[in-house]
């Protein structure tokens, strides 16, 4: 079986193509280097040269393809509205060109700022006004496709995917405090975040892939969540103890709904992931985030 993946050379993407590769599937992957092609050959997967804004090879990859795994996102936060209509074009041009098959389209998306102080489920869809105002449309562009007839489904990655001597979001804060000299938080830190190691992300996504193979219809959402509740005041402890710095408190503010790394830290996200895991058999068992930085960091 033919699987065509964007990102397939990143962090958790590569994890992706290893499973996927060692379970006999052919994987092409976008690539946008000669390194990329390189290191997908590597892994045994077949290189294709491009980028998501090359939607004339998006659209025949798809098409040419038995599934489509979206991965790739071009993680620029200074100019995070032109990553963003990059990443909803790139979904929309392979969407269109699998209209009337049932070829899965699994999408990427995050849970943070979904629905804060609220513990967020595969079936919440974010706080009212949130497609409105949200920055990042990949799971509202999925939603649309499937009410056209497209076989897709979104995987929410946790802000905090981790392993391998990276924290996702955490890894900011890290360098925000090896800057500073201090590791600062907001209010009491009670506010809770989320996280999942990348090897328990990457395989939920096969999962998601075998799932959508055999089940189309409505929409399925999947939260990649190992952790749903993890205190932000155990998470600056924990750094500040490695770092051996102090810790200082902030004055507690309004999170924004754009994208800002200092009101995110303030933000209480909790996340549950037990449909997903229910609905998948997935059990995420890898290392967790507060022990990954205990013994990594």
């Amino acid at each position: 079986m033919k699987i065509f993946m964007t990102g397939a050379t990143g962090y958790v993407g590569t994890q992706v193509a290893k499973e996927l590769i060692k379970n006999n599937y052919q994987v092409y992957g976008l690539t946008r280097s000669d390194k990329s092609a390189q290191k997908l050959t590597g892994l045994g997967g077949i290189p294709v040269k491009g980028t998501l804004e090359d939607l004339d090879i998006l659209k025949k990859s798809a098409q040419d393809a038995d599934a489509i795994l979206h991965l790739g996102f071009t993680n620029d936060f200074d100019h995070f509205d032109k990553a963003t209509k990059m990443d909803q074009d790139a979904i929309e041009t392979m969407g269109e060109a699998i209209k009337g098959t049932n070829k899965p389209l699994i999408v990427t998306a995050g849970t943070a700022g979904l629905d804060p102080g609220v513990v967020l489920t595969e079936n919440d869809l974010g706080f009212p006004g949130y497609d409105d105002v949200s920055p990042r449309q990949s799971e509202q562009t999925a939603r649309r496709l499937v009410k056209e007839g497209v076989n897709s489904a979104t995987v929410r990655f946790a802000p905090s995917v981790h392993g391998d001597g990276r924290y996702g979001l955490i890894s900011m804060m890290v360098q925000m405090a090896q800057k500073n000299g201090v590791v600062t938080y907001f209010g009491n830190g009670e506010n809770r975040w989320n996280a999942v190691n990348y090897l328990d992300a990457a395989h939920l996504f096969v999962l998601a892939l075998e799932y959508r193979l055999k089940n189309t219809g409505e929409m399925r959402v999947f939260n990649a969540v190992g952790e749903g509740e993890v205190k932000m005041i155990d998470i600056v402890n924990t750094i500040a103890k490695k770092l051996d710095l102090p810790t200082k408190s902030l004055p507690q503010h309004e999170t924004g709904a754009s994208f800002d790394v200092t009101q995110t830290f303030g933000a209480d996200y909790p996340v549950s992931s037990e449909l997903t895991q229910k609905e998948l058999n997935w059990k995420p068992d890898h290392i967790g985030l507060l022990d990954d930085l205990k013994e990594n960091l």
